[in-house]
């Protein structure tokens, strides 16, 4: 039977991260659970990328190129907490990391029953990293009753999850077809849809015959370009009214430490549509396999009757036609992806006993008490917002 172990903050050793990266695949070893906050877990960073690479949907945005660096520079990230499970007993060989799911802390009172998945405007996919070959072991010991310490109340949600993708089948077949009482699956609401009309990559090649696709590959030339962007974000619309990145210093920190990491793993695709000397568009794109997301465009309002943002995208589609781009929909066209999303909620299936009720509230109590401030000079502090 999986085991559940609840360690947070734990301290971690170089070796475990190094171990969790190499370790075999061992069916029979249990699932242990360990509850650890986003901003500890650069020590695991060696087994964490290994998880990304061989994840069941991977997602750059749960990345430690992506996440690490949120966690340093943005407040949003600084709270959040990761619920790990691990193959093997801690500090030996055989350990290896089978799950990374990050969620929203639960503290004080007024909080939802259910514990919240990571989701923000910076994240477009909110499925977890979790491995091929023990998915449904994972899930079945985040669910598992004897889970209360990481996860009390009435499951557990996943925001913006492709509904067609790999994550939401391998649920689908757990709730259907797993063990009885296995796994309750709900759509709550949908978090994005594809588009219905898509522009042609060939009729946005015509008259484009002057401009150029330049995707800097050196280090020096890819800062250049990403800072072209920033420039070209901040003198449009969104800097005049003052929310471009370059006007927060935490966000256009976080771009640029995001950026130059996923770039070293192949993570990250930049693009600048030019004429001559002139950029007229400029994308950056992240993503690992087959798809890649536009994390940020931005067009020169001068030549904005060329259309220049949807004529880069078409040259970047056509550059590496084997990778989809994953578009919003007024930039969509033939050949890109458009991803429909939901919220997923998972539960322990079957009706819960009047004692799994009474030990449920009893441990939310518990929990409730040993978390409140201690009264001093300031009082009793405000209860934190559970999601975001």
């Amino acid at each position: 039977m999986d085991r559940v172990m609840a360690l947070k903050g734990a301290s971690s050793i170089g070796a475990e991260s190094r171990a969790g990266s190499v370790a075999p695949h061992q069916p029979e070893q249990p699932v242990i659970l360990e509850a650890r906050p986003l901003a500890a877990c650069g020590e695991i960073a060696g087994a964490w990328a290994h998880l990304a690479g061989r994840a069941l949907e991977p997602n750059p945005f749960f990345d430690p190129g992506f996440l690490l660096p949120a966690a340093q520079h943005l407040v949003a990230f600084r709270d959040i907490v990761v619920l790990l499970a691990w193959q093997g007993a801690s500090q030996t060989p055989q350990r290896r990391l089978l799950g990374f799911v990050p969620v929203f802390p639960r503290q004080g009172f007024f909080l939802p029953d259910t514990l919240i998945g990571l989701g923000d405007r910076r994240i477009a996919s909110g499925a977890p990293l979790l491995d091929q070959q023990r998915a449904a072991a994972v899930i079945e010991a985040l669910l598992a009753p004897c889970r209360q310490h990481l996860i009390d109340g009435k499951g557990l949600v996943l925001r913006a999850i492709d509904r067609e993708g790999p994550l939401t089948a391998t649920l689908r077949d757990l709730a259907e077809n797993g063990p009885p009482g296995a796994l309750s699956l709900r759509l709550l609401r949908p978090s994005g849809a594809a588009p219905s009309a898509a522009a042609s990559a060939s009729a946005l090649s015509k008259g484009a015959e002057a401009l150029k696709l330049f995707e800097p590959r050196s280090q020096a030339a890819l800062r250049d370009a990403i800072e072209i962007i920033l420039a070209m974000e901040a003198s449009g619309p969104r800097g005049r009214t003052g929310v471009a990145t370059l006007h927060d210093t935490r966000e256009v920190g976080f771009l640029r430490a995001m950026t130059r990491n996923l770039v070293r793993s192949r993570q990250c695709r930049v693009g600048l549509l030019m004429r001559d000397e002139q950029p007229l568009a400029g994308a950056i794109l992240i993503g690992r396999g087959a798809g890649h997301w536009l994390y940020l465009g931005v067009r020169d309002e001068a030549a904005a009757d060329r259309q220049p943002l949807p004529r880069l995208m078409a040259a970047m589609q056509r550059a590496l036609p084997a990778r989809r781009l994953l578009l919003p929909p007024d930039l969509a066209m033939e050949g890109s992806g458009g991803i429909s999303t939901a919220d997923l909620h998972l539960a322990k299936g079957g009706a819960a006993t009047p004692r799994d009720l009474a030990g449920r509230a009893r441990d939310a109590i518990r929990r409730s008490l040993t978390q409140l401030p201690l009264m001093g000079r300031s009082g009793i502090k405000p209860p934190r917002a559970g999601a975001a």
